[in-house]
């Protein structure tokens, strides 16, 4: 079917070859999620797999895991994906025939799932899967909000107690931080919460707005989004620079840590007085003055720039300009402030990071060359910050987890492998019990190379490679540090280690949880039938 499609069509150009590669594209994503459903069922008919569904890190997320390697994308989004692909296969296989043919989107295979989730009577869950597949062959184009309430139509027809109920606006309340990954080094903070919480936390930050002098250079809706970042303190930091500002005196304190990884540069304070440079050498006859580029804006300058009201598009009236003008944009200009990095790896300008290391606690990062080993297994402090700002995630493949919430791993097991920054590696907690538990001859394998290379070996064979997240803004980072001789290393290094058990496997909790709202269900059902019923007489 996919091979019939994509030859279907010898031409990019042209509303048919859109069409039929959509529909390409749509086949293409049912063989990938048929692929993520197989791997799951054999990882169950291998061997042991039915002891290893109560391990934490059980059979669904040794796949996830694979998953997410083969992809490059988080564990997070390989676990969403596994999951649709097998309640499709498993529940829905007329819909995953329709998906096959590219008739239908992924987007609306993950409707279906998730809309139908709750339909446990195997006979009213064919009959849904017959309706749907049927109905997809004339479905028209919806928004998103009407796709799920065409879905919810189908499952009231088979399960009414099926049918998933919207959230009240109150048990709704939540705070979404999106950090942007567009290199700007800022976020979005999206809340809702109770009214009256939201006037005192108003109120709060005009108070903390108000603890600056009268000469800072922020504007009011600058020093309200500042305050934000200050809520854990009393104070905000006073941006005035003046010496005798009384604001100033008590620089803002808190518990709440932030890694930020920035070079000398960032915390170099700002030369208020610059040396003007040196006059140029008059010449001996008259020449034209060369054209010189805009204004480079100085470290001081670019650290002053994101405060206050934003400058003038135009240097001139705009009756004044002409069209060209007009439709010109500035010139730009290459900072001089060397860039930073979150712990986590995103982007932070060099402006920016001077404005974090205001009232930071410094730590020096050294790199330790061709030091020998540490005699221990806990790596020092010294040696534990340069790998977590070496590495900035964790080190497996497509895992995002920020270096301060991962183990330090040794890549040959201590005490085979010695502890140096050569074998160690920062890894999440979830994939080193992948490494140790679901490793071997069969399982996942790691080698590391002198300037933090990491090369993994998926069960299959495939080798995923991964760089240190700071190579590309601090290279000098992954500079070779001393090779690691290696003692005799046995076959297995987990004698004695047990994997963590749940206490329930994740089938049940499952069941558990679709027991639970549908029982939800079936009392408001109960009730709004009750509210129906004529009055008694």
């Amino acid at each position: 079917m996919f091979e019939g499609l994509a030859a279907a069509t010898t031409s990019t150009r042209g509303s048919d070859a859109l069409s039929t590669w959509t529909r390409t594209e749509s086949a293409a994503c049912a063989r990938k999620v048929a692929t993520m459903a197989a791997m799951l069922e054999d990882a169950y008919a291998a061997s042991g797999s039915a002891d290893r569904d109560q391990w934490c890190l059980d059979n669904v997320d040794a796949v996830a895991a694979h998953i997410g390697a083969a992809q490059n994308i988080t564990p997070g989004a390989a676990f969403h994906q596994l999951l649709i692909a097998v309640a499709l296969h498993e529940r829905f296989p007329h819909v995953a025939a329709v998906f096959a043919e590219g008739l239908i989107t992924y987007a609306l295979v993950k409707t279906v799932v998730q809309r139908g989730a709750l339909v446990t009577d195997p006979d009213a869950l064919r009959t849904l899967d017959a309706l749907l597949a049927e109905a997809f062959g004339n479905w028209e184009p919806r928004s998103v909000d009407k796709t799920e309430k065409a879905v919810d139509v189908f499952v009231h027809q088979v399960d009414p107690q099926a049918v998933r109920r919207d959230e009240t606006k109150a048990r709704g309340r939540s705070v979404d931080v999106r950090i942007e990954e567009d290199g700007s080094g800022m976020a979005t903070i999206l809340a809702t919460l109770f009214a009256h919480d939201a006037k005192a936390f108003e109120a709060r930050l005009k108070n903390l707005a108000a603890t600056v002098c009268p000469a800072d250079p922020r504007t009011a809706d600058q020093l309200r989004a500042d305050a934000i970042g200050a809520i854990g303190t009393d104070r905000m930091a006073c941006l005035c620079g003046n010496d005798d500002c009384v604001a100033a005196q008590n620089p803002p304190a808190t518990g709440v840590v932030v890694y930020v990884i920035a070079s000398d540069e960032a915390l170099a304070e700002p030369d208020p007085d610059p040396d003007p440079a040196p006059p140029a050498p008059r010449p001996e006859s008259p020449a034209p003055p060369p054209e010189t580029p805009a204004s480079t804006p100085t470290p001081t300058e670019e650290r002053a720039a994101i405060d206050g009201e934003e400058p003038p598009l135009f240097d001139k009236p705009l009756r004044d300009l002409t069209l060209t003008e007009a439709l010109t944009p500035a010139p730009g200009y290459f900072a001089k402030l060397r860039p930073a990095a979150l712990m986590g790896g995103l982007f932070l300008p060099g402006a920016i990071a001077c404005r974090a290391t205001i009232g930071a606690t410094i730590t020096r990062i050294v790199h330790p060359g061709q030091a020998p080993p540490e005699n221990r297994y806990r790596p020092s402090k010294k040696l534990a910050d340069f790998i977590r700002c070496r590495d900035m995630t964790c080190r497996f493949p497509g895992c995002r987890v920020p270096a301060t919430n991962c183990d330090l791993d040794h890549t040959i097991p201590w005490p085979h492998g010695p502890t140096a920054a050569s074998n160690l590696k920062c890894v999440c907690r979830r994939h080193h019990l992948l490494k140790t538990f679901w490793g071997g001859e069969n399982g996942w394998r790691d080698r590391q190379l002198d300037d933090g290379t990491v090369i993994w070996t998926a069960p299959d064979g495939r080798e995923f490679v991964t760089t240190p997240g700071s190579r590309l803004l601090f290279p000098e980072l992954s500079r070779p540090t001393a090779t690691v001789r290696v003692r005799d290393v046995p076959a297995s290094h987990t004698a004695g280690l047990t994997m963590p058990r749940r206490r329930t496997t994740r089938a049940q909790d499952r069941a558990n949880r679709i027991h639970h709202e549908r029982e939800l269900n079936r009392e408001a059902w109960e009730a709004e039938a009750d509210a129906e019923l004529p009055p008694a007489f």
